[in-house]
């Protein structure tokens, strides 16, 4: 009997490889729980590092996260856990984290941008902006939705808004709290900044109350 036949193989470009694993990292910022979480996504970042030859500038901003007190043993999702205890949405918030990472590398395909003075005005006046409780329908009537949403479409859960805009300077994060017994999300707090990790947050009355002990 003749051997079979080798099979013919058309390997990707580069190009292509960069292309699925960009994809592969945007969707597991998107929904991370289907992922694998945050394991799934450093991966990811891993090898979109090696892809663009960033192997050791993104090993640094692992570093950056530790000092920031952004990341512990458990991650990310355990810098969440110390800054604000008891937030049931770490997974999504976490995802929020390294979308700020893919944003500087360009590697962030968002859905939409907002407005410059928007953007600048959540940026410079959050206390401002998180006088008063809002809930999700509130928070998606003035922004519009989100550049990126992390976490899933359930108004009853956690999930973190993720707003850029063209020449705004990083990302803002809205992260809001869910339960089966609300109608829909609340926002707990609005994140912004890569300083200290616990001071890049301003809470609203309920995240507050909810997570700021004293």
């Amino acid at each position: 009997m003749d051997d079979a036949a080798p099979v013919a193989v058309t390997r990707p470009s580069l190009a292509e490889v960069r292309q699925y694993h960009l994809r592969q990292l945007n969707e597991a910022l998107r929904r991370p729980g289907m992922w694998g979480g945050e394991v799934t996504i450093l991966v990811l970042m891993d090898a979109m590092a090696f892809v663009d030859g960033l192997d050791k500038i993104v090993r640094e901003e692992t570093r950056a996260l530790r000092a920031r007190q952004a990341f512990n043993s458990l991650g990310v999702r355990g810098g969440f856990q110390d800054a604000l205890p008891g937030y049931q949405g770490e997974q999504e918030a976490a995802a929020s984290v390294y979308a700020e990472i893919a944003w500087r590398y360009d590697w962030l395909v968002v859905d939409r941008v907002i407005p410059d003075e928007v953007h600048e005005r959540l940026r410079t006046h959050p206390a401002e902006w998180c006088a008063h409780d809002r809930r999700l329908d509130d928070v998606l009537s003035e922004l519009g939705p989100p550049s990126v949403l992390c976490g899933g479409y359930s108004p009853c859960w956690p999930k973190t808004l993720v707003y850029a805009a063209e020449a705004g300077p990083g990302l803002v994060s809205l992260h809001f709290s869910g339960s089966p017994d609300e109608p829909e999300p609340i926002l707990s707090a609005l994140r912004y900044g890569d300083g200290r990790f616990p001071e890049s947050f301003v809470f609203t009355p309920f995240g507050r109350a909810q997570h700021v002990a004293g």
